[in-house]
Order: C-alpha cells, then sequence, then structure tokens
C-alpha cells in the first residue's frame, strides 16, 4: 500500500465513522435533553464536515504538478486543516452561549442512563481511530493525517469530560451541573480549535519547522563527507506531506562538473533514504575560496591548500540557515 492510498483509505473510515458517531450522539441528544451531550454532538458535526474536506483535499494534493501549480497541490492540507480549526472554534462559541442561556432556561433532562452508555461507547471508539491516525501520520509525515487525528483525540477528551459530568447529574440530581460541564466543553473546544489553526497557519506561511531543521541538519552530520566545506543557505518548504528543500554546498574549486554532480548526488542518496514522501532537492554548489575556506577543510590530501586547518565547524540549524560560506572569522 503507498502512502497515497493509505492516506485516503484511512481519512475515508475516519470519514465513514464520524457521520456513525454523529448519529448516535443526536440520537443521546434528543433522548435527554443534556446540553453536555449537544456539546459532543456538535463536534461530530464538525468531524464529519471536517473528514469530508479532508478526503478531497487529498484527492486535490495528490494531482501532479502543473503549469500553473509548478509546487503541486499539497498546501490545501494546511488550507484543510485551519477550516477544521475554525469549525471547531465556532461550535466552541455556540456551545459557551448555549451552556450561559441554560442557567435562565433549564432544559428538563431525562434517560442519562442510556446517554451515558452511548456517549461512553463514542468516547472507546474516537480514542482507538485518533490514535492510529496520528500514528499512521507521523510515518507518512502527514500534517493532514496527525491533525485529523489529534482533533479526534480532543473530541474524546470532550466527550471524557461530558461522560463525568453525567455521571454527577446522574449522582447529585443537580442539573446545573450539565450547564457548568457544557462551559468547560465549550473552553477546550477553543483552546482545541486555536491549537490546530496555529501550525496549520505556520504551515501555509512557510514559516521554519525547527524540528524538520534539526533532523535534517542530523543527516547532513551524520552523513558529512570532507568534500563538504560547508552547506548553509538551507530552506525547506512543506507542500501538504511532501517537502522541498534547497542549500548551498560549498565543495573544493578545483573538482570537475562531474566530480561535483557526484557529490550533490550523494547528498541527495543520504536525504531520500530518510523521508519516504514526495522529495524535491534543489542544491546550489558553490567553489570554496581557500583564503577563508581551508581553515575549516577536513580534506587532509588536498594538494592545492593555501593554509592550514585550523578548526572543524560543528553544524547546527541556525548555522546552516544562514546564507554565508562558514569561516573563522
Amino acid at each position: 500500500m503507498n502512502l497515497l492510498s493509505g492516506k485516503k483509505g484511512l481519512l475515508q473510515i475516519s470519514f465513514a465513522v464520524s457521520i456513525v458517531l454523529l448519529g448516535a450522539k443526536f440520537f443521546s441528544y434528543f433522548l435527554t435533553h443534556s446540553n453536555i451531550i449537544l456539546s459532543d454532538a456538535m463536534e461530530s458535526i464538525i468531524n464529519v464536515v471536517a473528514s469530508g474536506f479532508a478526503v478531497f483535499s487529498v484527492h486535490l494534493s495528490s494531482r501532479p504538478k502543473d503549469e500553473n501549480h509548478p509546487y503541486g497541490h499539497g498546501k490545501i492540507e494546511f488550507l484543510a486543516s485551519i477550516t477544521e480549526g475554525l469549525l471547531i472554534f465556532i461550535a466552541g462559541v455556540f456551545i459557551f452561549i448555549k451552556a450561559g442561556q441554560s442557567f435562565f432556561f433549564k432544559p428538563e433532562i431525562q434517560a442519562l442512563d442510556v446517554g451515558l452508555i452511548v456517549i461512553s461507547a463514542t468516547a472507546v471508539v474516537n480514542y482507538i481511530l485518533g490514535k492510529v491516525l496520528v500514528r499512521e501520520g507521523k510515518k507518512m509525515n502527514s500534517f493532514l493525517l496527525v491533525a485529523e487525528g489529534k482533533h479526534l483525540l480532543n473530541d474524546n477528551l470532550t466527550t471524557l469530560v461530558g461522560v463525568a459530568g453525567i455521571v454527577l447529574v446522574v449522582l447529585t440530581v443537580m442539573p446545573e451541573i450539565d450547564s457548568i460541564f457544557s462551559l468547560l466543553l465549550a473552553i477546550i473546544m477553543l483552546r482545541s480549535g486555536y491549537r490546530i489553526i496555529r501550525p496549520s497557519v505556520a504551515a501555509l506561511m512557510d514559516e521554519a519547522d525547527i524540528d524538520l531543521m534539526k533532523t535534517v541538519t542530523e543527516h547532513f552530520t551524520q552523513n558529512r563527507k570532507d568534500d563538504w566545506i560547508d552547506v548553509h543557505n538551507m530552506r525547506i518548504v512543506k507542500y501538504g506531506s511532501d517537502l522541498h528543500i534547497d542549500c548551498h554546498v560549498t565543495f573544493p574549486y578545483y573538482y570537475s562538473l562531474t566530480e561535483t554532480h557526484n557529490l550533490v548526488n550523494d547528498i541527495e542518496v543520504v536525504l531520500r533514504k530518510n523521508y519516504p514522501q514526495e522529495l524535491e532537492i534543489f542544491i546550489h554548489a558553490d567553489p570554496c575560496v581557500p583564503a577563508d575556506s581551508c581553515f575549516i577543510c577536513l580534506k587532509n590530501d588536498c594538494v592545492w591548500r593555501q593554509n592550514p586547518f585550523v578548526k572543524k565547524i560543528e553544524w547546527s540549524p541556525s548555522l546552516l540557515s544562514i546564507n554565508k560560506k562558514h569561516n573563522l572569522k
């Protein structure tokens, strides 16, 4: 099973499950008239819409690059995540208002035992599916799958809070607890929506991914060759689950074009074996400058060396991102 079909399959399962759970939660609400269960049902509406959008976005992002989209269509995944976060945030506002109104217009709550059983069952299903989506999303480096999984896990958290609230209402026979817990669920939903929107907007705006920069830097460091005098001006851009990496690498100035090409190819092999998704790599080859480069060059057998070796430069994400050749100055 390739990455694309695996991603589509998981999202289609999530979409189908979200529809079933939505029906179960609204059945419980109409049976019980509990604001807690309504809060949970409202988030399930978002699950259905978000899952449907996710399936569409994966379909669109899988389309090949074309003249109008030379980097592909992968960023639609970020738009899907932002939409999902916004819907959660809006639902949180709605539930907050509805719960506030219930302090003045108290609903008649009933049949909470049946509602408790149904909601608890949906919590188990959401937890299992959320864990699977997050795990597989990290394997596939799919921002959308991880966001979908985290949303389900957050939904599961609100469900568990709701279950606790229903239990308290049953034990204390105090319907006001239903409204109090609804307010708590609304706050959780507002926080959850923000936590999904923030990284999605950052990715859409090509904000630097520090963790990804660290891992790519580690790949360079672990496979470092003496001919790679320095790596600088490294940039990493995400297009959904696809990655675009470009950087400048300094090589000995006297190498032939063929030798330089082979070294560039070695770097591409190192990066590609660590990232299973679509990976686009642009490497600009720079010639070394003996007046600066000799002092940090690890190549011991260089017959053209003009200055003695002084110090090995330890590579770091911040150093590799600077648009300047490394030197001791």
